[in-house]
């Protein structure tokens, strides 16, 4: 097999594997929310409130999905959508006193998943990897 074909299998594959890992690990610590859930919450604790689009952006998910996403988070009580008092077309993304409560919790969950996955990976390792993810994501940005 070709390298750069390995290179864009494993990648795929390691996505999807990610995913579900994730996925098992965030039920096994009962953090209630799925990867893309916690994703989009953990923006929100980082970032402070932002518009669905820029939240489309930032997650790269079209509009429909990130509706879907807000739409089960405010299910759980965890987000609330504000109308822009500057562009009454949109949206602005708010944590409810729930979703900031949840921050410690998820974090920590977050914290031992990564820490699980990157285990053996030294520090040279992972600088590397980065730097070359790096690349890979800029080379596929249209310009």
């Amino acid at each position: 097999m070709l390298l750069s074909k390995e290179i864009a299998v494993n990648l795929n594959l390691s996505a999807c594997k990610m995913k579900q890992y994730t996925s098992s690990m965030l039920r096994k610590n009962k953090v209630g929310l799925t990867p893309e859930q916690l994703l989009l919450v953990d923006l929100l604790w980082n970032q402070g409130p932002m518009s669905q689009q820029k939240m489309a952006d930032t997650m790269q998910k079209d509009k429909n999905s990130i509706t879907k996403l807000v739409d089960a988070l405010m299910e759980k009580g965890l987000v609330v959508r504000m109308q822009n008092q500057n562009d009454k077309r949109s949206n602005i993304l708010h944590l409810t006193e729930k979703g900031e409560q949840m921050k410690e919790e998820a974090k920590e969950a977050g914290i031992h998943l990564l820490d699980k996955m990157l285990e053996g990976i030294d520090e040279e390792e992972l600088k590397n990897f980065l730097k070359t993810l790096s690349k890979m994501t800029d080379n596929m940005s249209v310009k």
